[in-house]
């Protein structure tokens, strides 16, 4: 070949050569350069937006990414695909970069570049938006099943067998921690393994161990409790059974509040504990009694008649705490607590001390030609009220001082105003008295709490002009006579029987606070006669003889008004004393034999 032709040839190779790189370089002004591939997928050829779809077949952001372990019982738990770990590819960021390969430099540059990218080829990585909202929520999502709480320690009696439940630890997933390290893994885009971050719980309390010692110990036996210094004819003892310490177990946590882990710890209860002496204390309550007095008038000084003594009363608290204490040491006898309770008034009290420095107040009746019984009754019942001292702003009750009335007390039969004729019953009189007592108090200028009038008329309260109205009947427990004293000072009451006269006095003595009483009356309204007489058949009397039983009376309503001024002469109390008094028929009964007369005539028995 001529030096021509070889030229020729060179030419035509030059402009072929020329010609192919212009139409490559024509072809691909819109497409990304051969070669190029994005995380293995191919889109050298292809122009941005037809790569764009390639890449969101080819990526597959559906497959799994990174395997999460690390949890108890399983290597593997999870795996997270991209779209789990909130990663999201950015198609235009990507291609981009692949679309500037072999465009960058001078022209000669970017032959070679196309020339290497033909024959060695360039994987680049996805550019991807990471959204860490998504890891997170499926971390705490995540969280959910994995948490498992701790489990306490616990003690559960089987009767009196104390039985054990061991503690276990709780887990929880620490989602910070774990994200720490699961965010970089993901990120890298590169398949991983990545632990889960799994924290154990330890229980609050994780030992039941010394409960149960202690349980055991407590459970052991019977608890006793006794009197240290039992008085005759008191009760006791008293034997707790293990079954019944077992009601009053109760558990506590020790140690918790140090951060470290409790300690469940087994004592008896002390509440349950006081509940159980609180039904023991009544039957060891002995009231203190109170000195009784009587004033010396010449002197000024007061005179104990009867002494005072102390009282006592079961400690609850000091006792429930010794049992606690006691049983703490294994000791199962245990003494119970008793504090003495002093009387209000011991008879080395003085008048000065007490303020019970003169005669305040006094009242009186007569019980002139009272039957024996009746007698009897008064002056049996007459001293329970001698001496007594009332404490400022306290309720005398006559029936609390008067007790039981009674055969077995020693009070004889007597009439009684009941229904329509007089009763013969055990007690008869005692309102002879409590008439007294109310007289008393009414020129006192006591307040009057309580105070019931008879259902008919009594001569013998209205013996000596006492007159009507000033009568005052008792019936224990339910009809009672009450006043209060509203002074300052104590309150000694003395009661006396003037022999002679037949004469029942109630004298009170304190400190003369200057009230002065005023009485009106009584008022007469509603005056009725009684009915025709009644007849009534005794078959124990003699055949053919008739007795009077009762006189007639009338029936009348006494109003007494009363009037209490202090030293200002300022009015204490205005009290209007009412008494409803019914008629009351004559009575009549008779042996067999005797005709009583037609009813409605007159009564022609002698009086």
């Amino acid at each position: 070949m001529t030096v021509r032709a070889t030229f020729l040839l060179l030419c035509v190779v030059l402009v072929a050569l020329l010609g192919s790189a212009l139409a490559f370089e024509l072809y691909h002004a819109d497409r990304i350069y051969p070669g190029v591939r994005v995380w293995g997928v191919e889109v050298g050829g292809m122009r941005p937006e037809e790569a764009a779809g390639a890449l969101r077949e080819g990526l597959g952001f559906d497959a799994p990414l990174v395997a999460l372990s690390g949890l108890e019982g399983s290597q593997v738990v999870q795996t997270m695909r991209p779209v789990d770990l909130g990663l999201a590819l950015d198609p235009g960021a990507t291609l981009a970069s692949a679309y500037a390969l072999g465009r960058d430099g001078p022209a000669a540059m970017g032959v070679l570049e196309h020339v290497r990218l033909l024959a060695r080829g360039a994987d680049l990585p996805p550019v991807v938006i990471h959204d860490e909202r998504a890891i997170r929520f499926y971390l705490e999502t995540l969280a959910e099943q994995v948490y498992r709480p701790p489990t306490d320690a616990t003690l559960t009696l089987d009767g009196v067998t104390p039985v054990v439940n061991p503690a276990h630890a709780g887990r929880y997933l620490d989602v910070e921690a774990t994200l720490a390290t699961l965010v970089p893994a993901a990120t890298r885009l590169a398949p991983a393994e990545v632990d889960l971050v799994v924290r154990e719980i330890p229980p609050p309390i994780a030992d039941a161990e010394p409960a149960r010692a202690q349980a055991e110990a407590l459970l052991a036996g019977p608890l006793t409790l006794v009197l240290a210094h039992p008085r005759e004819g008191d009760p006791g003892p008293w034997v707790l059974s293990p079954e019944q310490l077992a009601a009053m177990v109760t558990l506590r946590v020790e140690g918790a509040e140090e951060g470290g882990p409790g300690e469940l710890h087994a004592a008896l209860d002390e509440g349950a504990l006081r509940a159980y002496l609180e039904g023991v204390a009544p039957a060891l309550v002995v009231e203190p009694v109170d000195a009784r007095f009587h004033f010396d008038e010449g002197t000024g000084q007061l005179e104990p008649i009867s002494p005072s003594r102390e009282g006592r009363a079961l400690d609850v608290e000091g006792s429930a705490a010794r049992v606690v204490q006691e049983l703490a040491v294994s000791n199962r006898y245990v003494a119970l607590v008793i504090q003495s309770v002093p009387p209000r008034y011991p008879d080395t009290a003085t008048a000065e001390g007490l303020g019970i420095v003169e005669q305040v107040a006094e009242g009186d009746s007569y019980f002139i030609g009272s039957p024996s019984g009746r007698d009897h009754n008064i002056r049996l019942a007459t001293p329970k009220f001698d001496g007594i001292v009332v404490p400022p702003g306290e309720t005398f009750s006559f029936n609390h001082y008067l007790g039981e009335v009674s055969a077995e007390a020693g009070y004889d039969e007597s009439y009684i105003t009941a229904g329509e004729q007089l009763a013969v019953e055990v007690g008869g009189g005692i309102c002879q008295v409590s008439t007294t007592a109310f007289r008393a108090a009414f020129w006192g200028g006591y307040p009057i709490v309580a105070r019931w009038y008879h259902n008919h008329r009594v001569g013998y309260y209205e013996l000596r002009d006492a007159g009507v109205g000033m009568d005052a009947t008792v019936y224990s427990p339910h009809v009672d006579f009450k006043f209060t004293n509203d002074r300052a000072h104590p309150l000694l009451i003395e009661t006396e029987i003037e022999e002679d006269a037949h004469r029942l006095v109630f004298r009170f003595y304190s400190t003369d606070d200057g009230r002065r009483v005023e009485k009106e009356g009584a008022e007469i309204t509603d005056e009725t006669e009684p009915g025709p007489p009644i007849y009534q058949l005794d078959e124990t009397l003699e055949p053919g003889t008739v007795t009077r039983w009762q006189s007639a009376v009338n029936g009348l309503t006494a109003t007494i008004e009363r009037k209490v001024y202090d030293a200002e002469g300022n009015v204490l109390y205005d009290d209007a004393f009412v008494s409803e008094y019914a008629p009351r028929r004559a009575s009549y009964h008779y042996g067999p034999g005797y005709e009583p007369p037609p009813e409605g005539e007159a009564d022609t028995v002698a009086e």
